[in-house]
């Protein structure tokens, strides 16, 4: 086999499949499976100048009857070729780039585009001729022996092809740098993840091939849209709705208060369920128990603490009896109200938010010391002017003297821990010294 590396221009291309020149070889090669979706955003990319990937052609030489034929069979590169042909025929009209179904990251929609939402014929001679004299990259098979040529197809089709994360990875913006470093990639030393995703669900995202950032993508979108939309709203978490908000969050800013706010969270349950020897927990149930903590971490005092992971264990261990029942005449509640909704249409909404609702209530039974905090959290201004005078205006902590402007009362026993918000319970603080601000800044810089 001899292989030359070459160019053709689209042009070019175009001319020999018109007159049958080039063409797929129907005994190894697929139909056109390309969406039309997936054609406008090839014309799309050349257009902007993106360097296409290498189309291999098989020279093919025929003699017939005392002639010689000359052409090309395809052996990889034939949705590539029937895009631009379908395109430079009149078949679709390219996106437009504030068309939604093109889902375009928004720093290509602030881009000049002047072909968009056109056909061939309207794109202005400069534009039109700027794509048919694109140069595309091409190996050239020369061989007579057809088992070679099927050999090299094989080979280019039998690679691992990327899967929906290791895609993302390489997507543009902020939101997938996050994920990178949430859910970790340990071959880049500054993506070795949170701890929560090795420690204790046991993931492996050096040798997963993205499982790990996949699910950490999927917890953050749901953590997060809950409160950009509404605390019972719960988003689709599918390969679609992942790729749609990597797109439409290219800006996300990873220092929000949402965003440390989940880090906090990983971080204790990390801290609590660390060291458990316990069967593995299964993805979904690490999702619940995330927005589940979430959903108790500002209103209920922390006695929940030292009971989270056995009633972890103790839920998961009912759904491994619950899964059992799935064939029997009368199916374990638990089987129809959360595991039936793991298996059809599990990344749905409706589905996660069945099975949410549902571990709330069993989590809620699990946990003994589940107790609300006193609804009143602050001190009034009244209050705070009493333990002023009452402390003599010395700090709790310093025991130095504290003006009116530094000046923050203190919980002598936590409020996260049912301490009451009442003058007994009260202690003059300087702003710098307030134990709480000192505990936060520490978990938002673990």
């Amino acid at each position: 086999m001899q292989v030359t590396p070459d160019e053709m221009s689209v042009q070019q291309i175009i001319d020999l499949r018109k007159e049958d020149m080039i063409k797929p070889n129907p005994e190894y090669q697929r139909g056109v499976v390309w969406t039309l979706d997936q054609q406008k955003k090839l014309i799309d990319s050349v257009m902007r100048g993106y360097r296409l990937p290498i189309i291999y052609l098989h020279k093919i030489d025929k003699k017939v009857a005392g002639m010689i034929r000359q052409g090309y069979d395809i052996i990889d590169g034939q949705q590539r070729i029937v895009a631009l042909h379908n395109f430079i025929e009149g078949a679709f009209p390219l996106y437009d780039v504030k068309d939604e179904r093109a889902k375009l990251p928004r720093f290509l929609r602030n881009q000049p585009c002047p072909w968009g939402g056109k056909h061939i014929h309207e794109l202005t001679e400069e534009d039109k001729e700027r794509l048919l004299q694109t140069r595309l990259p091409i190996s050239c098979i020369h061989t007579d022996d057809d088992n070679e040529v099927r050999d090299l197809f094989v080979r280019l089709q039998a690679g691992f092809p990327l899967n929906h994360q290791e895609k993302r990875d390489s997507f543009p913006g902020l939101f997938g740098e996050y994920i990178l470093w949430l859910g970790g990639k340990p071959d880049i030393n500054k993506y070795q993840g949170h701890r929560f995703f090795q420690d204790v669900l046991r993931m492996r995202p050096r040798s997963d091939r993205g499982k790990t950032r996949q699910l950490a993508a999927q917890i953050t979108i749901l953590f997060l849209e809950r409160y950009e939309r509404d605390v019972e709203y719960f988003s689709d978490i599918n390969a679609k709705a992942i790729d749609e908000y990597y797109y439409t969050h290219l800006d996300f800013d990873e220092a929000t208060d949402r965003n440390r706010r989940l880090i906090v969270i990983l971080d204790k349950l990390t801290e609590l369920m660390a060291f458990d020897k316990g069967p593995k927990l299964r993805a979904h149930e690490a999702i619940h128990l995330i927005l589940f903590v979430d959903t108790i971490w500002d209103d209920y005092t922390r006695f929940w603490e030292s009971q989270i992971s056995e009633a972890v264990r103790a839920f998961s261990a009912e759904l491994t009896e619950a899964n059992a029942t799935r064939y029997d005449p009368k199916p374990h509640e638990t089987w129809l109200r959360y595991g039936v909704h793991t298996r059809a249409n599990s990344d749905r909404g409706d589905s996660i938010q069945r099975r949410h609702n549902f571990y709330c209530q069993r989590m809620a039974e699990y946990i003994e010391n589940l107790t609300p905090k006193d609804e009143r959290r602050f001190f009034t201004s009244a209050e705070r002017e009493q333990v002023y005078w009452r402390d003599q205006q010395l700090c709790g902590v310093c025991r130095a003297k504290v003006s009116w402007i530094e000046a923050e009362i203190h919980h002598l026993e936590a409020y996260s821990k049912g301490g009451s918000t009442t003058l007994d319970n009260a202690q003059l603080v300087h702003r710098h010294c307030h134990p709480s601000a000192a505990s936060l800044c520490s978990a938002a810089t673990k």
